[in-house]
């Protein structure tokens, strides 16, 4: 697997710290290692494009014509919807946060997301007393300002105009990196049908559509002691429990048009779309600390806090628009849309139809 490649392959489970390119090693998560506090204000930062992007692909995809199959009929359509982050997510300020830590600016005040890419990035150091007990560099983004998401969809012609939709990807492992897995259903009925003067004109339809979307995935990650740690409490402590867990969820309700022209259809729609995603440190993690009295007192060490950060990033109420076209030889279609919504993003499919 070449850089670039691997480099997708881990923007779309979600390594979201210190990317180690080819070298295949873990990634890690020194956030935590001066509180969670903190973790949780710099991540929210960090994982918003993400967040932003994998929201706007769930809700794209669901259509490709306004016009419902008749009783029995049947797509099978392969697709995948790619969104990308606009230039200004693709870093964010981290002079202006309220951070316990002291943020050493050896480098510009923006920090890389996980969209951007950055050579030179500011250091978080920690200090109790004097004494320091905890720094770490402000990890680097992927480089990589889009994120693919494919997926497999079946339709099938209902009575009365309806349509129902399921799309599915079993849960895929990628080796060390994690998995990711995908699930929804939808629907889409036919307004036309009840109203006669636009039942007449044939190669118009319009139609009410909606759609749920709901993506899961883990990643394994590595997140130890640093070696400041003078006091180890817990020398014989497996730190093998540690993934990052997330869990999208995406609505969408849509008024949609088409015109179909012998072998081609076009294709328009607006609504709204919604997501919600849930991004969790799960497992055992070293917060470290400095020791406040006793015989170690002044020295550094660290507790171990179990499912330090949750993240939650809710985009709701966002308009919807969506224009695109589908050829139709024979069984086969193929089809290209663009929509915008939280972030712009494009859909590409190949399917088989009939009825």
């Amino acid at each position: 697997m070449d850089r670039i490649a691997q480099r997708c392959v881990i923007a779309w489970i979600l390594q979201w710290t210190v990317l180690t390119g080819a070298s295949g090693q873990n990634t890690r998560l020194d956030f935590v290692y001066g509180g969670t506090g903190d973790a949780g204000v710099i991540l929210q930062e960090y994982l918003e494009p993400y967040a932003r992007m994998i929201g706007s692909n769930l809700t794209a995809g669901w259509y490709n014509t306004a016009r419902p199959h008749k009783l029995g009929g049947l797509d099978v359509t392969a697709s995948v919807s790619w969104s990308r982050a606009p230039l200004a997510a693709l870093t964010y300020d981290i002079s202006g946060m309220e951070l316990d830590g002291t943020i050493e600016l050896s480098a510009p005040d923006e920090a890389p997301t996980i969209a951007g890419e950055q050579e030179e990035r500011p250091s978080i150091y920690y200090t109790e007393e004097g004494i320091e007990y905890a720094r770490f560099t402000l990890p680097d983004g992927t480089g990589v300002d889009f994120f693919p998401l494919p997926m497999l969809q079946m339709t099938v012609g209902l009575p009365f105009g309806t349509d129902v939709s399921a799309r599915f990807v079993p849960m895929i492992g990628f080796g060390n990196y994690g998995e990711i897995g995908l699930w929804g259903v939808g629907g889409k009925h036919s307004v036309s049908q009840w109203i006669p003067v636009i039942k007449r004109i044939r190669p118009l339809d319009i139609s009410l559509q909606g759609g749920y979307t709901r993506v899961t995935s883990s990643s394994h990650i590595t997140v130890e002691p640093q070696a400041i740690v003078e006091v180890d409490p817990s020398p014989a402590f497996n730190w093998d429990d540690q993934f990052i867990v997330q869990d999208v969820q995406g609505w969408t309700v849509n008024l949609i048009t088409s015109q179909t022209l012998a072998f081609i259809t076009f294709y328009q729609g607006i609504g709204y779309a919604s997501s919600l995603v849930e991004i969790r440190a799960e497992g055992h993690y070293p917060v470290q600390f400095v020791i406040p009295s006793g015989p170690d007192e002044n020295k550094t060490s660290y507790e171990i806090v179990n499912d330090p950060v949750t993240l939650r990033y809710q985009n709701f109420s966002n308009i919807r628009l969506n224009a695109g076209a589908r050829l139709k030889m024979g069984i086969f279609t193929l089809h290209y849309d663009f929509t915008h919504t939280f972030y712009s993003t494009h859909s590409v499919g190949i399917g088989f139809t009939f009825r």
